[in-house]
Parts: C-alpha cells; sequence; structure tokens
C-alpha cells in the first residue's frame, strides 16, 4: 500500500524534511510493505484542508498533510489562539498549552469538522519579519504593504500595527515582492531561506511575533482502514520529534545563512512592537478566542 503525504511547503523547509523523515521511518519500520511518495508545493495552504476531507483516496489530495494552522483556523477558529502573534511565548509553552484541555478540544473539533486526526506538531521557528528597510520601532510599519495569507486575526494583528496587507499565496511570495506588489513579508526562516526571499529582500528583522508551528494530520478514514495504523502514528511521532529538534539546533544557524546571503539582520524594539499589537489581541480574545484567556495560557 503506498501512503501520500503533501505539504504545501517546498523542499527544503522543515515541513517537508519532516516528510521524508517520516517515509523513512515508516518504510524502515513496515519492512516496505508501506511505501510514502511525498509531494511538496501542493496546492495551497489555504485550500489544501478540505481537499483532505473525502473517504475516497480517489478524492482527496493525500492521506496525510504537513501544513500550518490552517486546519484550526477552518474547524477550530476560537483555539486560533494557537497561532495568534504574541500570544505563545516559546514551543515548550505551545506544547504545554497543545497538551491541556484547549488543545484536545481543538483537535476534537478540526476531526469533526475537517476528518483530520492529528499526529503530531513541528517546531517552525519564530516568525520573523523581511523587507527592504530596517523596521526598528511600529512606526516603521507605516503603511509598508505586507504580504499575508487570507488569515483574518492576523490581518487583525497587522492591520493594527499600520501596515497594508496584500493577500498572496505561498507560492506566489517571491514574485510579489520582486515586483513590489507586496513590500515586506513575515515567515519562519525556513520559509524565507527555502523560498529564496533574500533575492528580493535585503533586511531581516527579528521581530518574533509568533511561535511558528507545523501540524501533521491523517485523513481519519485512511487512519482507520490503513495496515498498522499504530506504525504510521509512531512513524510520525519520529519524525516529528526529529523536525521540532533539527528546527531548534538550526535557527541560529539559518540567521546566519541569510545574513551571508546578503541580509541585513534588525533587532527591533520587540517590546514596543508587542505593545502596540496588545489592544488587537485583547479584542480577539474578547471577539473570537473566546474559549480563553490570555491568562490562561500564560499561566499553563
Amino acid at each position: 500500500m503506498t501512503v501520500r503525504v503533501a505539504t504545501p511547503f517546498a523542499a527544503g523547509h522543515i515541513l517537508a524534511d519532516t516528510a521524508l523523515k517520516f517515509k523513512e521511518e515508516l518504510q524502515a519500520d513496515t519492512r516496505g510493505r508501506l511505501t510514502v511518495e511525498v509531494a511538496t508545493s501542493v496546492l495551497n495552504e489555504q485550500t489544501i484542508n478540505p481537499a483532505m476531507i473525502p473517504c475516497d483516496p480517489a478524492e482527496r489530495v493525500a492521506d496525510i498533510i504537513l501544513t500550518g494552522g490552517q486546519p484550526i483556523q477552518d474547524y477550530a477558529p476560537a483555539y486560533f489562539f494557537f497561532n495568534g502573534p504574541y500570544v505563545i511565548q516559546d514551543y515548550a509553552h505551545f506544547l504545554r498549552v497543545w497538551d491541556s484541555h484547549l488543545g484536545a478540544e481543538a483537535r476534537a473539533l478540526v476531526k469533526t469538522g475537517g476528518n483530520l486526526v492529528s499526529l503530531g506538531t513541528v517546531y517552525r521557528g519564530f516568525r520573523q519579519f523581511t523587507s527592504n528597510r530596517p523596521i526598528v520601532v511600529p512606526a516603521d510599519l507605516a503603511g509598508i504593504k505586507l504580504r499575508l495569507p487570507p488569515v483574518p486575526d492576523w490581518v487583525t494583528v497587522w492591520q493594527a500595527l499600520g501596515v497594508t496587507p496584500v493577500e498572496v499565496p505561498l507560492t506566489g511570495i517571491y514574485e510579489a515582492l520582486r515586483t513590489g506588489v507586496a513590500e515586506a513579508s513575515e515567515g519562519d526562516l525556513t520559509q524565507i531561506s527555502s523560498l529564496r526571499l533574500y533575492e528580493v529582500q535585503s533586511h531581516l528583522t527579528l521581530t518574533g511575533h509568533l511561535v511558528g508551528f507545523g501540524l501533521a494530520a491523517a485523513n481519519a478514514c485512511f487512519l482507520r482502514d490503513v495496515p498498522w495504523p499504530h506504525k504510521v502514528r509512531r512513524a510520525m511521532r519520529r519524525a516529528t520529534e526529529w523536525a521540532s529538534q533539527s528546527m531548534a539546533d538550526q535557527e541560529a544557524g539559518l540567521q546566519t545563512q541569510l545574513e551571508q546571503a546578503g541580509m541585513t539582520v534588525v533587532t527591533p524594539d520587540a517590546a514596543a512592537i508587542e505593545a502596540a499589537a496588545r489592544p488587537a489581541i485583547d479584542t480577539l480574545f474578547a471577539t473570537r478566542w473566546t474559549v480563553t484567556t490570555w491568562s490562561e495560557i500564560n499561566a499553563l
């Protein structure tokens, strides 16, 4: 049997690497009785999840996806604080919240609404800011055309910081920055590196505004029907743990590589930028993320 794994990210991204590690682990554990096909840059991060719902293998794009927080946005939007700017402190904090009742509730909604079963998460590194000028204080963000995915909660926060959001699919970021459709981007270092944004952006500003994570999720019908589902789960657990540690180990090195590729690294007044974003985040907790409070999350 062939297990199809898909990710919207390009080869070289940590989630693409996770898929390849999963392939290695599962094929070894089943002595090749389960083979794995990996597809990178498949669809886009905002549309891949509905294509995972069908139980009929011929109708769905893959059996397992490695993606970002889109399943939570689609099926558990009140829990999107997991992917909210400045809410989660670091990946250890993310895991404590993910392993709490809040994570269990979010996973249950994703399974009910999206027919997706979580197999684990991957640390993608802190999300940073790229531009063609230094960003040091909140005023530097005023009017800058920032590429964002169509994530309403992110748009809310960044608009409050004064940017002009420009919605561009993941695969279109490079061209949008090259042509000036967008003037800046935000993303984890493997996104910046794998998309070669250093060719079209001169500055890397270490905003550290979001603890990036990837979600490994399987179609529930696939997981029910596949031989040795415990081996599938075990292989993905090993792959996600390996990838998270790998990302933690290489994060500083990736920053150095981007600097060597010509980017100027800027250390901004991150506290001031966070303070400017706080009112918008408070509003999101009051109006959209109503299942919890910032205080409860910080206490975990």
